[in-house]
């Protein structure tokens, strides 16, 4: 309906393509979900340009989705992409070291396992450092970036660098889930 009243492209349907498919993803229609998020991405292109910070968090979205189905080798250019434009205009944000995270879990998801070394461990670092700049919702991509160096450490074998990144792991959990305890406290009075 918007389309008709708006237009195709214009910045409400860019915003309703990334609702519509947070909806089907919801909804386990994960081919369709895919399909309205490159659709998201390419309106974003046409609307902001290619490298501006609005398509990169498009792609950080496409770059998401397609990790969680398995599908690393599809996720690598796009995270790349990604990361360029995050290194270029937001260099010291906590979404650039986020985006080193993805890329990498993109080249561990390949077993591209010394490629994506160097990525998780700036990610971790870089998102560690800006720990009180990151909104609560982006909380969980410092959490996944410990998964996936507990992951890589596994997969090479290298079993006290996987029992350090575990500790570590188990450490933010429990921090999280006091700093979670303590917000609900503090909202209850």
């Amino acid at each position: 309906m918007n389309r008709k009243l708006l237009g195709n492209e214009n910045r409400t349907v860019d915003e309703l393509l990334g609702s519509l498919a947070a909806v089907l993803r919801d909804q386990g229609k994960l081919a369709e979900a895919e399909a309205v998020r490159r659709e998201e991405l390419e309106l974003e292109r046409k609307l902001s340009g290619n490298e501006h910070p609005f398509v990169a968090n498009s792609l950080a979205e496409l770059t998401r989705f397609l990790l969680t189905q398995k599908k690393f080798t599809e996720a690598e250019p796009l995270a790349r992409e990604c990361l360029a434009i995050r290194e270029k205009k937001l260099p010291d944000e906590w979404v650039t070291f986020n985006t080193r995270s993805t890329l990498g879990g993109s080249l561990l998801g390949q077993k591209k396992y010394a490629e994506a070394e160097p990525l998780l461990l700036s990610g971790y670092e870089g998102m560690k450092q800006r720990e009180d700049k990151i909104p609560a919702i982006g909380k969980p991509r410092v959490k996944e970036t410990i998964q996936r160096l507990v992951q890589l450490y596994e997969a090479t074998g290298q079993s006290e660098q996987a029992s350090e990144w575990k500790k570590k792991l188990e450490v933010f959990s429990h921090e999280e889930a006091a700093k979670k305890a303590a917000t609900a406290k503090e909202t209850a009075k």
